[in-house]
């Protein structure tokens, strides 16, 4: 399994906000600027999904399973999944699920992109990171 995040630092915004924006979503990160087209992006690559304890945990406990859930199944394209986070909500330690398609934050997201050896290995995850719900509580199956 790769984890890649992803995220844009605009001109006018400070790079040790976007950095905290991340660090309230993730806990704590290492921080790597590139120059992309005179945009600074963060990008971070990880083979464990040990960095994604404290995103699964506020999900779980701001009750999102099923959010997080419909986006990582609905974005899964037989290798990868991806799921985006609005930046300015993470900078004000609130965690808000982006709807990729239709929603455009004015200071962008912070994008996760989860990459797969197999199907069976996504189905794993998705249920360690977000497992089935009904009416409200985890189903234990």
């Amino acid at each position: 399994m790769e984890v890649l995040l992803i995220c844009p630092v605009n001109p006018t915004e400070d790079i040790n906000k976007v950095t905290k924006a991340l660090e309230n979503l993730l806990g704590t990160v290492d921080s790597l600027k590139t120059d992309n087209d005179h945009a600074q992006e963060i990008y971070l690559s990880y083979t464990n999904r040990n960095i994604l304890n404290v995103i699964r945990q506020t999900i779980h406990e701001t009750r999102i399973i099923d959010a997080a859930r419909k986006r990582l199944k609905r974005n899964w394209n037989g290798t990868s999944t991806k799921i985006y986070f609005d930046k300015q909500a993470a900078y004000a330690k609130k965690t808000r699920i982006i709807d990729d398609d239709e929603e455009l934050p004015p200071l962008g997201s912070i994008e996760i992109v989860l990459s797969f050896d197999s199907e069976t290995e996504f189905e794993g995850f998705v249920n360690w990171f977000t497992p089935p719900t009904k009416d409200g509580r985890i189903v234990h199956y």
